[in-house]
Parts: C-alpha cells; structure tokens; sequence
C-alpha cells in the first residue's frame, strides 16, 4: 500500500533566528518604556538630556572656575566621558527593575526573557543615541578634530555595550530575589561617577589614587573614548586588550547567570 508522504514541518528556530522572531515584542517593550516614561511631559523625550547637561555644566563650573583644569578644550573632554559615562549608570539603573516591571507579561506568555533586560538596554541607547548625534554635530566647534581613528569608534561602542549587556544581565536577574539591589546599585554609581575619569586627567593623580581608579574598569573604556574623541590619537593597545577582558567577563557572568536563573522567574516573581 502505498502513502503519501507527509513533508517534515520546519525546524525549531536556533540561535539569532529564534530572538529575531520576537522582534515586534521588543519593539512594543521600548516603545512602551517611552510612552510610560514621558507620558504628559511636555517636552518628551528631551528629557532625557537634562541630566548629562547639569553635570556637564556643573563639573565644567568646578573644574573651570574652582580647581582649575589645564587641560585644552576641557569641555570636549568632559562632554565624552559624562555622556559615556551616563551610558552605562542610566542602561544599569533602568535594567535592575526590567524583570520585575514586566512579571505579568513573563507571567502570562513564554518568550525568551532575555529580551527584557535587552529591550530596557535598547530602550536607553535610543534616547543615548540623541545625546551623541548633538555632540557629533558640535564635534568640531569644541575643539574635536576629525581624523582617521574615528573610524574604530564603532569598534570601541560596540565593545562597550557588550560590556554593558553582562552587567545589565547580572543585575536584572539578581534583582528578582533582592529587590534592595536597585538602591545599593544608585549608591555605586555615584561613587562610581567621581571615580571615573570623566573630567579629570587620571595621569595628573598620585601613584597610588591612579592605581585605584585604573582598577575602576570604565576606566579603560574612557580611555578609548578620550583618546579618539578628544586627543585625535589611537587608544593604546594595553586599554583595548583590559577593556575586552572585561567585556568577556560580564558577558560570560551574565549569559550564564541569566540562564540558571531564567528557569525560575515565573515562580520567584
């Protein structure tokens, strides 16, 4: 007796394809963080400069007109490191309460949770994203020369929000089972901010206070920030290679901190 064969049904969608298809799912995350964020704000979205303005202007008025900075074009060279700066602290701040904010949607239907805190990273690079297309525009007015290093900024961003998604993906989780992490996390940027070298020279330091802050891992990625944006140089191979090793490491800490816990969201929210 003969049968009509039956065609194979597609294969399960693997890797990149199996997020890509929940696309729309991350676009209404985003767009939802928008709406919900600035809803009745009379101007929106702009906002969102609000706050990287003051600490350019404050820390411009400190170390203009107090302390007294040498270094040329100082406000180029606070511009890039507040505005990178601000990067990391507002993607870290907003991805502690991604899980949390969005357990009834976890609740309701299965998708890949790593969206979530994915979409709350994208949600703060949209609006970062404002923020440096005004620099790139007031680039050459404050003092910024165009040279054929720029070319690696691409390079350098990338690696930095590599950097950012591991942490994104350690704290979100984590935030789940300690929900004082939001908190203690605010305080650490804080600090974090003053031991950063976002309007200060690290080289101008005592030894031992330099030591100190080039353990601070930001650091190196200031480095490659300042030195293509604000110096017209390469950045040195030493803070490449530091600040890909540490991109390797929050991304391994986090992909797989996230899976083990990934199978217990429904029921720990």
């Amino acid at each position: 007796m003969q049968t009509s064969a039956i065609p194979p049904s597609s294969p399960p969608a693997t890797g990149l394809a199996r997020y890509w298809q929940y696309r729309d799912l991350v676009r209404n995350l985003v767009a939802k963080d928008l709406k919900v964020r600035y809803q009745g704000a009379a101007l929106g979205f702009l906002w969102s400069l609000g706050n990287p303005l003051a600490l350019i202007l404050l820390y411009d008025f400190v170390f203009t007109h107090v302390f007294r900075s040498d270094l040329p074009h100082y406000i180029l060279y606070l511009i890039v490191g507040v505005l990178h700066y601000n990067l990391f602290s507002q993607s870290v701040s907003q991805s502690c309460e991604s899980l949390t904010g969005a357990s009834g949607l976890i609740q309701k239907i299965y998708f890949p949770r790593i969206l979530v805190p994915t979409a709350s990273l994208l949600f703060t690079l949209a609006l970062w994203v404002i923020a440096i297309l005004i620099l790139v525009v007031l680039y050459p007015f404050l003092g910024g020369v165009y040279h054929w290093g720029l070319l690696l900024y691409p390079l350098a961003l990338g690696l930095y929000i590599a950097f950012i998604w591991g942490i994104v993906l350690t704290f979100s989780v984590l935030q789940v089972e300690l929900r004082d992490l939001k908190h203690m996390v605010e305080i650490a940027l804080m600090f974090g901010f003053w031991f950063t070298p976002i309007g200060y020279d690290i080289n101008v330091l005592k030894p031992t206070t330099r030591e100190i802050i080039s353990l601070n891992p930001l650091t190196q990625f200031m480095d490659l920030f300042h030195a293509l944006l604000y110096a017209g140089t390469l950045p040195a191979l030493s803070h490449v290679l530091i600040a890909s090793a540490w991109t390797v490491a929050t991304l391994t800490v986090g992909t797989i901190l996230f899976r083990r816990r990934a199978r217990h969201l429904v029921e720990d929210l």
